[in-house]
């Protein structure tokens, strides 16, 4: 019984890490290429749907796949049916893994994983590292999934378990719930319907039961897949909806089909995998597949009809817009001035951004989607830039550095301010911290929309007065410390800290403010490069 269960146990294991190893170093590998690669592959339905059936074969997560779709989303590479496409093709791509599992693949999964174990360790082939240990978790993950199986099996020697399988009965419904319930623990709908399947095979529950359990997969995984996208908004949100109510649809027009398929004695979907020469766990596993290929068709047909849905029910924000960038091209132009001319309108359009934080402050909603927005915009000029420099190594060398190190100081006020401002965002009982909170907001706003005013008209007197805004302001934050700290009746522990951290934080942003100014507005040694304002 316990080595029964170590079995288990360390194939649940085996894949939750192998899923871990996968997603991760996926993440690192999701660069702008690849993104602008995505929008040219899925110009069509068609195409986006054999892509999409592609990275659900790499990624066999749900989730992950997801989370490649909405970058590519929100950089605007994509468009959103093509975004659908993709989703669809990879609930096939993941339920591939299934049936590779109910084939004798384990030796083969032993081979990858020594090889790309010999990469990940190996400091001359670092270059691939993400890619090799991308490779190391998809094996473990199938590794995981034959452990799985192979452990099920012994269960029918069991008397206590049959026991009790045969006290709850041949109960369809009870198999339902409990996928749903292990699919939510487990986080794979994958993982489940291979343990269902593995018990059909050996005779501990019936075919019908392992089918219903693929249903209550769908479910559980609609339901984690959910949950995720609770703090999502716009565009991102109606992609991981759409994917549940996929799911769902699944359910509620394949379900019933084949409980009449059963209780009216019809030949349909389970009648016909079946009768395929194969062995039980291949057939099954085929059945898994089916759930996500024969809503296709209507799903396809229907993709403007689920985008106007998708719009009324979680609309568009202006989040969604923002994170768009909106003058640096798919690629690098063949005109290097006319590329850095477009990373500096995008770095300016980023700035005005920035002020749009302190608005989030005075309105007391969540900063969080709004700093994503900016950040993946960050990227998508960084990665631009770097094209740049693969495409052009030796020319505007100057501009290029410099637009590197706005890029840098970009970076690090976006986070300053974003600290600063969730900080903002805490309101205090006493009235004199809310009305530091609230002074310190529209000062630094103003500041920062001053260098946004000068950025934008360029001339001699308004980058004058930036400067003297962004002075160095060290004596006044720590008057403003030593002002609260005797304060009586003394602050609570948590108002001190929110004191310390707004002080210390603008301390930060009004340096690198300082720096921005001497960087955008000294930027005369490369003006044939980048034309200034």
């Amino acid at each position: 019984m316990i080595e029964l269960l170590a079995g288990m146990v360390g194939g649940v294991g085996l894949f939750t890490v192998g899923m871990w190893l996968l997603t991760e170093n996926l993440k690192t590998m999701v660069n702008r290429r690849l993104r602008v690669a995505a929008g040219r592959w899925t110009s069509n339905r068609f195409s986006a749907l054999l892509w999409g059936t592609l990275a659900g074969c790499v990624t066999q997560s749900m989730a992950a796949c997801i989370f490649v779709i909405v970058s590519i989303l929100r950089s605007g590479l994509i468009t959103p049916k093509g975004a659908l496409g993709l989703i669809l093709g990879g609930s096939i791509g993941v339920s591939v893994l299934v049936v590779v599992v109910s084939f004798d693949v384990g030796v083969a999964a032993l081979y990858v994983v020594g090889f790309a174990g010999a990469v990940v360790v190996s400091d001359r082939l670092a270059r691939i590292r993400p890619l090799a240990a991308s490779c190391l978790g998809g094996s473990m993950i199938v590794l995981g999934l034959v452990l799985l199986m192979e452990s099920a099996a012994p269960l029918a020697d069991q008397p206590w378990f049959r026991d009790t399988l045969e006290g709850m009965g041949n109960s369809l419904v009870l198999a339902f719930l409990v996928a749903v319930l292990l699919t939510s623990i487990v986080q794979s709908s994958s993982a489940v319907c291979v343990i269902g399947i593995s018990m059909a095979t050996v005779g501990i529950i019936s075919v019908d039961q392992a089918i219903m359990i693929m249903f209550g997969s769908c479910i559980g995984s609609g339901l984690i897949i959910f949950l995720l996208s609770i703090n999502l908004r716009g565009r991102s949100q109606q992609v991981a909806m759409y994917m549940v109510l996929y799911n769902v649809l699944i359910c509620v027009v394949l379900a019933p089909l084949f409980l009449v398929e059963l209780h009216f004695d019809v030949a349909l979907m389970k009648a016909l995998v079946l009768s395929f020469d194969l062995d039980l766990a291949q057939q099954l596993a085929l059945v898994f597949m089916s759930l996500s290929i024969l809503p296709l068709p209507l799903m396809l047909a229907g993709l403007g009809l689920s985008l106007s849905v998708l719009d009324k029910l979680w609309p568009v924000t202006q989040v969604d817009a923002l994170a768009r960038p909106k003058f640096i091209h798919d690629h690098p132009s063949v005109d290097v001035e006319t590329s850095l001319l477009l990373v500096d309108l995008e770095q300016k359009r980023v700035m005005k951004n920035l002020s749009q934080y302190f608005e989030m402050v005075r309105q007391e909603t969540r900063l969080e989607p709004l700093r994503e927005a900016s950040r993946s915009v960050l990227s998508d000029i960084d990665d631009f830039l770097a094209d740049l420099h693969t495409y052009h190594p030796m020319h505007g060398v100057e501009g290029r550095n410099a637009m590197m190190n706005r890029q840098k100081l970009l970076s690090w006020l976006e986070e300053a301010l974003g600290v600063l401002c969730q900080t903002l965002n805490e309101p205090a009982e006493r009235r004199r911290l809310n009305e530091f909170r609230m002074s310190i907001c529209e000062s630094v706003d103003s500041v920062l929309l001053s260098m946004v005013d000068a950025m934008e008209n360029g001339d001699r007197m308004s980058w004058e007065m930036v400067r003297r805004l962004t002075g160095d302001r060290g004596s006044m934050m720590r008057d403003v410390r030593v002002q609260f700290l005797e304060q009586d009746p003394p602050l609570q522990e948590v108002e001190m800290i929110n004191v310390l951290l707004i002080t210390n934080t603008v301390e930060e942003t009004f340096f690198v403010l300082s720096r921005m100014e001497r960087e955008f507005n000294g930027f005369a040694g490369v003006e044939e490069h980048v034309p200034r304002g």
